[in-house]
């Protein structure tokens, strides 16, 4: 799909999914707050949006799509990453998103986010720790075509070790720029009921438009119990473009003024070029 038609299908889920202005008087706005959103990026170890809360008191089915995306990210913030005493500056990799690769990527260790909030110049902190990395016992995609729609199919499986896990895996086209509104599709998985065995399963990842010339990336991260829940509230939300961004929502958080998730976590990534699939 190209860039006009895509835009074009943004403004018709933003129409659907922004109610009409509410004819109300004195109702207090919520606190305005940033949001941190972790993003997937494929040369990116870490990667975050930065943006501002959002309530459906604040835009009708005539808002501009562009100008209220603009107007939400966060862009010239200096925010860095300490790890084992050493900081890490990050760096801007489009309006609101930020990314740094330089760290160490080992199991347990502690990420601490930093900045200085631009809403009320406090300070904002947030902190993760990366857990054992996971990787795909098998992994298949297909990609098949209909005359109305093109489908990729995923079949998996993971060798689950002992003990309580959680598990997100994201399936994304790989482009040659950053677009936030093309979030990745997500499945999350729990080793519930399968505590110590073979998981399979298997998906099918629909309207995302994928063409012949596409290359996939599928990746494999274990996370914490609250991210997967934090997760799993963020994807029952009808208008996804940002963290922070649908119906009122009581999202948990790991975030010191701030709303959000800040997760760090080692994933199995495959990329899978277009004669793979």
């Amino acid at each position: 799909m190209n860039e006009i038609a895509r835009l074009l299908v943004l403004v018709m889920i933003m129409s659907a999914c922004l109610p009409d202005p509410l004819e109300v008087e004195e109702v207090p706005l919520p606190e305005a707050q940033v949001v941190i959103g972790s993003q997937l990026i494929p040369d990116q170890f870490i990667a975050i949006s930065l943006s501002k809360n959002f309530t459906a008191l604040e835009a009708g089915p005539d808002s501009d799509l562009e100008a209220l995306i603009a107007d939400l990210l966060v862009p010239e913030v200096d925010m860095s990453i300490a790890v084992e005493g050493k900081d890490y500056a990050m760096q801007e990799l489009a309006s609101g998103i930020y990314g740094v690769n330089e760290l160490p990527q080992e199991p347990g260790t502690k990420y601490t986010l930093s900045f200085v909030n631009p809403i009320n110049l406090d300070s904002t902190i947030a902190e993760t720790v990366a857990l054992p990395g996971i990787r795909f016992s098998s992994l298949n995609p297909e990609l098949h075509f209909t005359e109305f729609d093109s489908l990729l199919r995923v079949q998996f499986s993971i060798d689950d070790p002992p003990g309580p896990n959680w598990y997100m895996v994201n399936t994304q086209s790989v482009g040659t720029s950053i677009d936030i509104s093309r979030r990745p599709y997500t499945q999350l998985y729990t080793d519930e009921g399968a505590d110590g065995e073979t998981i399979e399963d298997q998906f099918t990842v629909l309207f995302r438009d994928f063409t012949e010339e596409d290359t996939v990336l599928i990746s494999l991260a274990n996370i914490s119990e609250e991210y997967f829940e934090f997760l799993e509230l963020r994807e029952n939300q009808a208008f996804l473009l940002l963290d922070g961004l649908g119906e009122p929502v009581n999202y948990s958080t790991n975030v010191s003024n701030g709303l959000g998730f800040f997760n760090v976590h080692i994933p199995d990534i495959r990329i899978f070029l277009p004669d793979d699939l």
